[in-house]
């Protein structure tokens, strides 16, 4: 699967917000965002698989997907976010903590190492993966008793150009995580699927934002290979 890790810069993809209806009213999918679960063998929480179609450019989604350090001020629910390290095969580790606002649902925490991709389709245009996995652990600086540390946290952005030919992007994202502590599985399941839309609309209006719209594609070489079908969320933690 990992045919061409970029060396550049790292990546995230939020894990999205397990306890977000404990956080919120139920509110109806957006309809641009087609939202499934499926069952994983050996885990008690489905994964969510979900796709849309966003205006901008693949390119620039990657650059909004790509800008951990900025997701606290876009991001749902994000309340901090750091890079912990950068390895020469493009792999980072990002510490993320998430906040509900609410006075008794805990903050929850996590290590993730995410790597980036990028291939040609059959047609030349680029496209690009991102495909983060949970870590063992916490950064020294944090105290475990902040937040509850996410049990399983897995999954991936794929950004490929619009079918149709348009400077769109066909958006796929999936997502397997478990926050712990004393929720049910079917409450988790719940929230998750209800989660993604509010993510993929917040991905769609930092895309729209001068800092992100007006850059230019990224130069790439022209053998790049594809970036091969990402079916679901993978193994491990």
């Amino acid at each position: 699967m990992y045919l061409c890790p970029v060396r550049s810069i790292g990546v995230l993809l939020l894990a999205p917000l397990a306890l977000a209806a404990e956080a919120r009213a139920q509110a109806p999918a957006a309809p641009a965002v087609t939202v499934e679960t499926r069952s994983v063998p050996g885990q008690e929480v489905k994964q969510v698989l979900a796709q849309a179609r966003l205006a901008a450019p693949p390119h620039v989604l990657r650059a909004v997907i790509a800008d951990l350090e900025r997701y606290p001020a876009f991001m749902p629910y994000v309340k901090e976010s750091r890079v912990l390290g950068r390895d020469p095969a493009g792999e980072v580790l990002n510490y993320q903590r998430l906040s509900f606002g609410m006075l008794f649902v805990d903050d929850r925490h996590y290590v993730i190492r995410i790597v980036e991709h990028r291939g040609r389709e059959s047609d030349g245009r680029l496209a690009y993966a991102f495909v983060w996995s949970l870590e063992p652990g916490l950064p020294g600086d944090v105290k475990p008793a902040a937040a509850i540390r996410v049990s399983v946290n897995r999954g991936f952005w794929d950004l490929r150009p619009a079918r149709d030919g348009s400077a769109a992007t066909d958006v796929r994202y999936c997502v397997l995580t478990d926050p712990a502590g004393n929720l049910p599985k079917w409450a988790v399941g719940l929230a998750n699927s209800q989660a993604v839309p509010e993510l993929f609309a917040a991905v769609a209006r930092e895309a729209a934002t001068p800092r992100y719209a007006g850059q230019a594609a990224p130069s790439a070489p022209e053998t790049l290979p594809a970036i091969p079908p990402l079916h679901d969320c993978g193994a491990g933690g």
